[in-house]
């Protein structure tokens, strides 16, 4: 069976700092049509930080949801950025690490119904301590956990937040 939604038409909703909205008229496999509500999202990365025995995270405030969650810390990345150089920025940023090893440990797309928002993940274990730089909008507080109690959480379902569930995940199958 094909698959494939051929895009008939598309009209821009509105074009933020961090994404645009449209809605497409589409092609079904079918031939019938149908309309897709959709988000151009920027590129995001998220880092797993491994200090020793310790996985670091970030607490804060998100907006979307009304709740405060504990997660990796992230980011976007900026327009000519490379992903590596996001992370590094981000961590520093966050928890005021600079990581010296930075492993790749793949993609993910976080809502792919209506959104094309990628996430790059990261590990890191090794750092030199460096001042933070936080944004003047973030408020955020650093968390360290062993990692068996954040293995023990993440076997729970503790972990809500789709980019630290899958980092997480892939983290523990490599152990």
């Amino acid at each position: 069976m094909k698959f494939f939604e051929k895009t008939i038409a598309s009209k821009e909703i509105y074009n933020g700092r961090i994404l645009n909205l449209k809605v497409d008229e589409v092609e079904l496999p079918d031939g019938g049509t149908s309309f897709r509500e959709l988000v151009d999202h920027k590129q995001g990365v998220g880092i797993l930080p491994v200090r020793g025995n310790r996985i670091i995270f970030v607490r804060q405030f998100r907006k979307a949801i009304e709740k405060v969650i504990l997660e990796i810390p992230a980011g976007l990345v900026e327009a000519g950025e490379d992903p590596k150089e996001a992370a590094v920025r981000e961590l520093q940023e966050e928890i005021g690490l600079n990581p010296l090893d930075l492993h790749f440990l793949g993609e993910m797309w976080p809502s792919p119904g209506f959104t094309n928002e990628v996430t790059t993940l990261f590990m890191a274990s090794q750092f030199v301590i460096e001042p933070r730089k936080q944004d003047d909008d973030e408020f955020i507080e650093i968390v360290e956990m062993p990692i068996r109690t954040v293995r023990a959480l993440y076997l729970k379902g503790k972990f809500s937040d789709a980019k630290t569930a899958c980092v997480l995940g892939r983290f523990f199958s490599l152990m």
